[in-house]
């Protein structure tokens, strides 16, 4: 198949280096392509002063007529013990699609990936039509799909917990805990790449990011004190987002990730919140069932793509 013709890009443009003060555009760049997004300035910022060097990660903006137009970046897959993986994205603004600045940054974060070694890469995306057929026409397939759905968190029931169980919001649970089951949980999650080697310094990152509510996240405890599930939320304003929920093995089955569940949504409605989404593979059917009991519906699709470098 013949490679599509690509647009040069406009006369003007600058690929730069990310700066700090650049990050309000991209966080609204990034909401502007999946508004399911629950993301800051400030937390964009965390995640740049606290990546790992081994990610050997590149943030870039293209800036047209002063005004940044794109944001991307790419680096080294640490989560995984599989050599040479990378992942990499590129958001444009709508009004300046179909002008070649896509290309033009996808080549050079590409680029960056084959310098480092790595032999392919992977990227997630809100879908739609026009972003897929461009992805695909680069040499991009899709590895794992799954719905993205919303519920409103006024409407879910208050949790319901056997016996010798509690919830408590997660900042009243050591991140040694959370850590250890993350980790345990992470290698049934359906993903394109396994997820078995997530550092400590590498969860840490993740539990102090700043658009994290620790407060609205919550986890279940047992009697003995051990933790037993916990689920992760994001919030701004009157919207949030699901992150990873965890049941460990030994309690899985006994309704404590519906729970966990139930009492964060309801936590988020009392701050305010009036839209949670989240999505799932469509592979993971326990987390589909659970959250369509919570009331979940879709409102469209998360892809993970994937391309050899």
């Amino acid at each position: 198949m013949a490679e599509p013709r690509r647009a040069s890009s406009p006369p003007g443009l600058v690929l730069r280096a990310a700066e700090d003060e650049d990050l309000g555009a991209v966080a609204a760049l990034l909401h502007a392509a999946d508004d399911a997004r629950v993301l800051s300035a400030d937390g964009l910022l965390h995640g740049r002063r606290t990546r790992p060097e081994r990610a050997r990660a590149i943030d870039l903006v293209a800036e047209l007529d002063g005004v940044v137009v794109a944001a991307g970046a790419a680096g080294l897959n640490t989560e995984t013990t599989i050599e040479g993986v990378g992942w990499a994205f590129v958001t444009v603004d709508a009004a300046r699609r179909r002008q070649g600045i896509g290309d033009a940054f996808g080549s050079r974060l590409l680029d960056h990936l084959r310098e480092l070694g790595a032999a392919r890469a992977t990227s997630f995306i809100r879908w739609t039509a026009e972003g897929e057929r461009w992805a695909l026409a680069r040499g991009w397939s899709r590895l794992l799909t799954g719905p993205l759905i919303a519920v409103d968190p006024r409407r879910v029931a208050e949790p319901s917990l056997p016996p010798g169980f509690r919830c408590v919001p997660l900042r009243d649970v050591a991140p040694e805990a959370v850590y250890e089951l993350t980790v345990a949980a992470a290698l049934d999650e359906p993903t394109p790449i396994p997820l078995d080697n997530i550092r400590f310094d590498d969860f840490v990152r993740e539990w102090d990011d700043p658009d994290v509510d620790l407060d609205t996240s919550r986890g279940v405890v047992a009697e003995t004190g051990t933790l037993a599930a916990f689920t992760f939320i994001r919030i701004a304003g009157d919207r949030a987002q699901h992150g990873f929920t965890a049941t460990a093995g030994e309690h899985r089955g006994r309704g404590l990730a519906t729970a966990a569940k139930r009492s964060a949504l309801r936590a988020a409605a009392a701050r305010g919140v009036t839209r949670v989404t989240t999505s799932n593979a469509e592979e993971n059917a326990a987390m589909r069932a659970i959250n369509r009991n919570l009331g979940f519906e879709p409102i469209g699709e998360h892809v993970i793509l994937g391309r050899d470098l």
